[in-house]
């Protein structure tokens, strides 16, 4: 292929370099939030409760804060049109899916493939963070598309009125 056509062929490169800052602050606030949980989790084993529910409450306040700073950092929730707590509700079950792929990854690393439990961990965790981040892109938060539409409408007495209509 020659230098003049390869211009206008996009690579794979050109295709992901626009997600690159929004992938980059969607990495910090995970970050913090994992830092958020995992911190509470230890806090609350300290503090005699049990693991399974210092687990919840630290997975949870982590969501929380991923919400909250996703929303002010990482995406445009504005473009959405959706209420809040829908929002929150497809950010939390979009969460969900991730520990559906995290559990499937390393049963099947360490049962089928024969691989350690961190090393399994460690693909679960990249294949989840992934898939999460691009639903959450392309799903959650995606901008809605409005579209313009000729309506015909009739009055009473049988006149005929084309009108434009955004949905």
């Amino acid at each position: 292929m020659s230098r003049h056509v390869a211009r206008f062929v996009p690579t794979k490169f050109d295709v992901l370099l626009p997600i690159v800052p929004q992938l980059s602050r969607y990495s910090l606030v995970s970050a913090l939030a994992l830092s958020l949980d995992f911190t509470v989790f230890l806090s609350l084993t300290v503090s005699a409760v049990t693991p399974a529910l210092a687990g919840v409450i630290g997975y949870a306040l982590g969501l929380g804060l991923h919400y909250l700073l996703s929303t002010r950092f990482v995406f445009n929730a504005q473009v959405t049109d959706k209420l809040h707590a829908r929002l929150f509700s497809e950010f939390a079950l979009s969460g969900i899916v991730g520990i559906g792929i995290t559990a499937f990854i390393i049963a099947l690393a360490t049962r089928e493939a024969g691989l350690s439990a961190p090393l399994s961990k460690g693909l679960a965790a990249l294949a989840s963070f992934l898939v999460v981040f691009a639903l959450r892109r392309t799903v959650v938060f995606a901008p809605v598309v409005r579209q313009e539409v000729t309506v015909e409408l009739k009055s009473a007495a049988g006149e005929a009125e084309l009108r434009r209509v955004r949905r």
